[in-house]
């Protein structure tokens, strides 16, 4: 790329924004900046990592790799030469803006997810400053030279974590949204001020609000949707600011955005992933796998003191009262929790008789095969791996409730040999669980398992596909675009061609 053809280009991260409920704004009239850019450019989709888990959604678009490849499917992951997990830190994969960078291309990047800073000397990286996603639990900005920017519009309204113990807490729902809303405005005044000051030929500018509100408030987008009319969640009142209202301030400071940068500079607006109706997340896995025989827990003779201590004090976590879990959360210093969190993740087990475990998720199914040669303490040998991910994975899709309601929509194998799975981190298979799964009271077909779940107070998961709108018609080929290729699309856009 030379200057001379360089053509400056604002791409804006919606984060975890469905594309059908914005295609439904825009038809609406409530999102004017989004539905003019439409109208007068390209409309893809963006087909997803998600399939893995929402933790591989922005480590593909950065590193423009496969998840297969990077490894990286959630915020804890497993360790197979210790057999443990630990926290995800980022520092590992290198984001295809440094490219850029070394290719003089100015770049300025605020608060994408799971981002690593690469020491900009100009131009401007911000991390974790209205984060969704926790990693670091601090604001990391670079150059200095730009820190006055972010902090005359700090603290973000996100930092501050407001805990709510279900669907029905008003008065923190509208604390929620509010902070998400105020958070949108002053993501915009911020990155207004960091584009203007610094010039910029390339700046990325995510807004993580509405992943952290539609969590919450996307029964009231699907009221009527069997998940929420099976437990009374759809018939709850609506707080104020709505979801939509999020929505159409999202809309004005992405209008605002783009004439910042003037008329010439191109757009591409995108979301990596969707939203989906749930209630809270199934944790049951691990007891189902005990159940089937394919993990076994340690005794308590056969734990080491800290084991032992770690165990009850997991169980005393997971016992405890939702006010008394939401004063935990508001005292506790969140990196010290990340600290307690990591022993108890998982229960303890006797890897001598564990051939599959659960990994911790927050969304889907994750099971990981103990394979000899690959996890320190496995028992499965190599010429078994195929043979028994197929036999479980039939076993996974035959799950069902007691009244005949099928409580798996796929099962994802992210190794189909042995081979490729030697040197993979991600677990061997993904189980998407469907609707029924739900259901208030769930019992499951063949199992005396009383079904717990986590994470009651979320009311939305992430969808499987995202969208790309850019300025520019006929941007690509296709009517669609992978994640790990979105680099392509945006080094073809600063190039000036298409």
């Amino acid at each position: 790329m030379t200057q001379s053809t360089r053509t400056r280009l604002l791409a804006i991260a919606i984060d975890a924004a469905e594309p059908t409920f914005v295609r439904q704004l825009i038809d609406e009239g409530e999102m004017p900046a989004l539905a003019s850019l439409s109208r007068e450019g390209t409309w893809l989709r963006v087909k997803s990592p998600a399939y893995v888990g929402s933790g591989a959604v922005w480590p593909t678009f950065m590193s423009a790799q496969s998840p297969e490849s990077h490894g990286v499917y959630g915020e804890w992951l497993w360790d197979a030469g210790t057999m443990s997990l630990s926290r995800y830190h980022g520092n590992d994969l290198e984001p295809f803006w440094k490219e850029l960078v070394d290719g003089g291309i100015s770049v300025g990047v605020l608060d994408v997810p799971f981002m690593p800073l690469i020491g900009l000397a100009n131009g401007f990286e911000i991390s974790e400053w209205g984060p969704h996603d926790i990693l670091e639990a601090r604001t990391q900005i670079a150059p200095e030279s730009i820190a006055p920017i972010v902090e005359e519009n700090s603290p973000h309204p996100l930092q501050k974590r407001i805990q709510l113990t279900g669907p029905d807490d008003y008065r923190n729902l509208e604390l929620l949204g509010d902070a998400c809303l105020q958070g949108i405005k002053r993501r915009g005044e911020t990155a207004r001020a960091l584009l203007a000051a610094t010039g910029v030929d390339f700046g990325l500018i995510a807004f993580t609000e509405i992943h952290h509100s539609a969590h919450y408030l996307w029964h009231h987008v699907e009221p009527s949707h069997p998940v929420y009319a099976r437990n009374g969640v759809g018939t709850l009142s609506e707080t104020r600011p709505t979801l939509i209202e999020i929505f159409r301030e999202l809309d004005r400071q992405i209008g605002a955005l783009i004439e910042e940068v003037g008329a010439e500079a191109r757009v591409i607006i995108f979301s990596l992933h969707g939203m989906q109706p749930a209630h809270g997340t199934p944790a049951f896995l691990p007891s189902l796998l005990c159940e089937m025989g394919l993990a076994k827990l340690a005794d308590w003779n056969s734990q080491t003191w800290r084991e032992r201590t770690m165990s009850w004090f997991g169980r005393l976590k997971r016992s405890l009262p939702a006010p008394l879990k939401t004063i935990y959360y508001k005292l506790m210093p969140t990196n010290l929790t990340f600290q307690l969190a990591q022993p108890t993740m998982l229960p303890a087990y006797d890897w001598s008789r564990t051939k599959a475990f659960a990994l911790p998720t927050d969304q889907h199914g994750w099971v990981r095969v103990n394979l000899i040669g690959r996890e320190a303490s496995g028992i499965v040998a190599p010429g078994q791996y195929e043979i028994l991910c197929n036999e479980w994975e039939q076993a996974f899709r035959q799950l069902s409730s007691i009244d005949g309601q099928s409580l798996v929509r796929d099962v994802i194998r992210t190794s189909k040999t042995v081979d490729a799975s030697m040197s993979q981190r991600l677990p061997d298979l993904v189980i998407h669980w469907a609707d029924a799964v739900f259901a208030p009271n769930l019992r499951i077909a063949g199992s005396s398992l009383t079904p717990q779940f986590a994470g009651m107070k979320y009311m939305g998961q992430h969808g499987l596909e995202g969208f790309c709108i850019v300025s520019e018609q006929d941007a690509c080929r296709d009517d669609h675009v992978r994640a790990e290729d979105m680099h392509l699309l945006i080094k073809q856009l600063l190039n000036g061609s298409h």
